[in-house]
């Protein structure tokens, strides 16, 4: 499912979008790797927030072995102290507010089911009531873990140079972005995908 909303994806844009079009044509962008919906994704997105993706895999790792490399649960999280999460590198505030979502998923343990079962707009709406998840973190989750094939991650400060660098913009507000990706529906996600992997590769400038 994941491969063939991506294909798709790749032919709109292309046709929706010339800008997109040069850059599919060059990159050949390919499908991420399923990844699976559970709590630890969640508190891996949230114990990355606004880190490099290199200090945030430090932390995730070393939360993994605190845990002996065994999947982490609402039960781990809550069964270890704040100064436990502290030593794993975590924030105080991060801590506090993995701590609570490891409660409130101990009390809806089936949340993970009925988010599977939502729509886009549901999915964003009923993680931001947690305290530490926002629109990028629900936005996150939403299209790698859950596969949501039209997310686009509002607040991503790397989409944002993407779009200021392909569309020659010094500044871009919410209605110009708006206007950009609008055509990109219904597949916002692998318009992400694509952005992030021209800057991967060097936010080269196609003629």
């Amino acid at each position: 499912m994941i491969t063939l909303h991506f294909d798709r994806g790749l032919q709109h844009l292309s046709e929706s979008d010339s800008v997109l079009r040069v850059v599919i044509q060059h990159l050949q962008p390919q499908p991420p790797e399923p990844r699976e919906a559970n709590f630890e994704s969640l508190i891996r997105i949230i114990a990355g927030q606004q880190l490099s993706s290199a200090a945030a895999y430090t932390i995730y790792r070393r939360l993994k072995q605190k845990f002996e490399d065994s999947v982490i649960t609402p039960a781990m999280v809550l069964r270890s102290s704040k100064e436990e999460l502290l030593a794993c590198g975590l924030s105080n505030t991060k801590a506090r507010y993995i701590m609570l979502i490891a409660q409130a998923f101990e009390e809806q343990p089936n949340l993970i089911e009925e988010l599977r079962e939502m729509s886009s707009e549901d999915v964003l709406e009923t993680l931001q009531r947690f305290k530490g998840i926002g629109i990028w973190s629900a936005s996150i989750f939403a299209l790698f873990y859950l596969h949501h094939p039209d997310v686009f991650v509002w607040g991503d400060v790397s989409l944002k140079k993407a779009l200021r660098l392909l569309y020659e913009e010094e500044e871009l507000s919410e209605p110009q972005i708006e206007a950009i990706i609008q055509p990109w529906r219904p597949y916002r996600s692998t318009a992400c995908l694509v952005l992030w992997k021209w800057l991967d590769e060097g936010a080269i400038r196609f003629s």
